[in-house]
């Protein structure tokens, strides 16, 4: 018997780039960062036409920022 994780698991795609957005929620800066990384080329991007596409490899790599206490 399978589970629904491995079904799904099995059934949909890896992930293979996130849009700065995405990445931006993921690793908890804001989407201005990851833009600022960007035009100095300091972290792996594509460009597919305007969009700017961040290796999952790399964003799921890296650390997450600590989230803030109100």
């Amino acid at each position: 018997m399978t589970t629904i994780a491995q079904h799904i698991a099995t059934t949909t795609p890896a992930r293979q780039y996130y849009r700065v957005k995405d990445a931006a929620r993921v690793l908890g800066v804001p989407p201005r960062t990851l833009y600022h990384l960007v035009e100095h080329e300091q972290i792996p991007y594509r460009r597919l036409g305007t969009v700017i596409l961040l290796p999952a490899a790399w964003v799921e790599r890296e650390p997450t920022m600590p989230v803030k206490r109100r």
